[in-house]
């Protein structure tokens, strides 16, 4: 299949900061870098973005999906997904790039148990800040940014810009978890749902061969995306499986042929009435509304 990217692709690339893996930036440092055209363009990241709104509004997409910026506002995009700027000049905010090691809890310059008991991955895609936390956060974040602006960061000043990020990172995780409390079993499921999903997308996968790998019955996959999602377990894999041909429509130069290949599907035609019943549209019309120029 021809990926050939044709909106950019980026990554955690600051040499200067790698061995510390985190980078902070502005909204204003953003948009002086990078023009409103291309900001308004879809991309898709390989690091963790954690995004503090502390002025104006306006809406974020996250795999097509609106997420209202307001302030108070703590936004996550996570490796893999497909953003869009909608940024307003009145809007102002902190960035901050997590580097793929870190945000996967890998082994890294910030291998600390505490660090694993954030649980980045059950917090929600965007939650709100109490005035309080906010505040703290902000002054975090600050302090974080003049140490890694530093013309050259020793190792003083490595080690207490991973203390300063670790304590953002335990104070957000605090916030999130109020905003999505400890998960019951079911939920706990419905996550691994998820993540089988993610690696299983291009193999077009049944509900009964996720629920053998998950070790349950298929009726109570259903059960759980039902009460989850208001769907069947059926509907939540086709909905999965459009996200991805969104994706690779928007970011890759692959025809809707290739896509179609690449996701499981024998024959165009299958391809084709199967994202315009998902979806509502073609898959040429939905690359063009979010790619007018291609």
């Amino acid at each position: 299949m021809n990926t050939t990217a044709q909106v950019r692709d980026t990554h955690f690339d600051n040499a200067r900061l790698s061995e510390i893996g985190v980078e902070v930036l502005s909204l204003d440092d953003l948009r002086s870098r990078v023009t409103a055209d291309r900001l308004a363009e879809a991309e898709r990241v390989d690091f963790l973005i954690v995004l503090l709104i502390s002025e104006g509004t306006c809406e974020h997409l996250i795999d097509f999906q609106p997420v209202r910026l307001a302030p108070g506002a703590v936004v996550v995009v996570r490796p893999g997904q497909v953003q869009q700027w909608r940024l307003h000049p009145d809007v102002h905010g902190l960035l901050l790039l997590v580097d793929t090691r870190l945000a996967q809890l890998a082994a890294s310059a910030l291998a600390d148990p505490a660090f694993q008991l954030l649980q980045i991955d059950e917090w929600p895609a965007a939650f709100v800040l109490s005035a309080e936390d906010q505040r703290d956060g902000e002054a975090l974040t600050r302090v974080l940014e003049r140490q890694l602006d530093r013309d050259r960061v020793d190792d003083v000043s490595a080690r207490l810009a991973r203390e300063l990020f670790l304590s953002l990172m335990v104070l957000l995780s605090r916030a999130a978890r109020i905003a999505a409390p400890a998960r019951t079993a079911q939920e706990r499921l419905f996550q691994r749902l998820q993540r089988d999903l993610d690696a299983s997308v291009s193999t077009r996968p049944t509900v009964e061969a996720i629920a053998r790998r998950l070790r349950v019955s298929p009726s109570t996959l259903s059960r759980v995306c039902l009460e989850r999602v208001g769907v069947s377990a059926k509907a939540f894999i086709d909905r999965r499986t459009v996200l991805e041909a969104q994706r690779l429509l928007v970011h890759t130069g692959a025809t809707t042929t290739a896509i179609g290949e690449a996701l499981g599907f024998s024959e165009p035609t299958n391809f084709l009435k199967f994202f315009k019943r998902v979806v509502g549209m073609t898959p040429d019309a939905f690359r063009r509304l979010y790619r007018p120029a291609a």
